[in-house]
């Protein structure tokens, strides 16, 4: 799931971007670094999770690379490349973990396909099906309330509001006054820090216009997939009429330990994508195909089938 969310989120965030007649390729990459504590010396003491977090988003790359390949092995990356022309966009991404991807967004048609290279199958994802999904969540929601006590209930309505408050409060991000040149892009130093996570983001200014039409096409998503308007703000957001470039999240895990999120734009170039790009491979043409929705069903009983084991 996270994998997915990934891909439609990344291809949206750069549509979000483009203009009518706006025609870009973008090259992304997406990583996560294992925290290697070694990096921290014997006598270093950290006052709290935030302390910690602004000591390791202040080291470079290399060095977090190195310690962590020193101890964890290679770090695994997903590759992106975005081929936007107007309203439509296709991802092409590649990870050790599923191989081979391709999402296809034919505005024109009102579908989106997402092609899994690996399974040789093709789901098609329709406006219908996302308000199918997001009316089947509710009622399972609504279900899982009516087993709970009165005071279970009002305990997780109380947790529920909590959660989506925290979600629409303001961000506040500071500019450090730090300057670098990133992936060749000359960017300035963005740090936000709230009670739910620490990030660094290195912007460029927006000379190429992509960033220009970001809220108009954003509610446009929201009208299609409505749940998409509850997420949290991002970094688009965070960085309003300048490109996110490099982000760096710290983040914390009791189980998964601390590692840092890189999220980076190693080239953006403003040209025209060839045409094939928006339409199905004819090497997939012969895919078993499947609903979005029968997919996420499948996803379902296999997570209450785990949760059984």
């Amino acid at each position: 799931m996270n994998k997915i969310k990934m891909i439609l989120l990344t291809g949206f965030v750069f549509v979000l971007s483009s203009s009518l007649q706006a025609q870009y390729i973008i090259e992304q990459l997406e990583y996560q670094i294992p925290i290697n504590y070694e990096l921290v010396s014997e006598d270093m003491d950290f006052e709290d999770a935030a302390d910690e977090a602004r000591f390791f988003l202040q080291l470079s790359e290399s060095k977090l690379k190195d310690a962590a390949q020193r101890e964890y092995g290679e770090i695994e990356m997903i590759a992106s490349t975005i081929y936007i022309d107007g309203d439509n966009f296709t991802v092409e991404s590649t990870s050790p973990e599923e191989g081979k991807t391709t999402v296809i967004f034919n505005h024109n048609k009102g579908l989106m396909y997402y092609v899994l290279w690996s399974q040789e199958k093709i789901f098609v994802v329709l406006e219908a099906d996302m308000t199918d999904i997001q009316k089947d969540a509710e009622a399972a929601m609504q279900k899982m309330m009516a087993q709970l006590s009165p005071e279970m209930q009002e305990q997780a309505r109380m947790a529920m509001k909590t959660e989506k408050g925290n979600q629409q409060s303001a961000k506040q991000i500071t500019e450090t006054g730090r300057k670098m040149v990133k992936y060749g892009q000359k960017c300035t130093e963005y740090l936000l820090e709230d009670e739910q996570e620490i990030m660094v983001i290195w912007a460029s200014d927006d000379s190429m216009g992509l960033a220009l039409k970001a809220k108009s096409m954003s509610d446009k998503l929201a009208e299609i997939f409505p749940s998409m308007d509850e997420e949290e703000q991002d970094e688009w957001e965070f960085v309003s009429g300048k490109i996110p470039i490099e982000v760096r999240t710290f983040r914390l895990d009791v189980m998964a330990g601390a590692n840092m999120e890189i999220q980076a734009i190693t080239r953006i170039s403003k040209t025209t994508p060839p045409a094939e790009k928006f339409i199905l491979p004819a090497e997939a043409v012969g895919f078993e195909r499947s609903s979005f929705k029968e997919m996420m069903k499948q996803m379902q009983e296999m997570m209450q089938g785990m949760d059984e084991e």
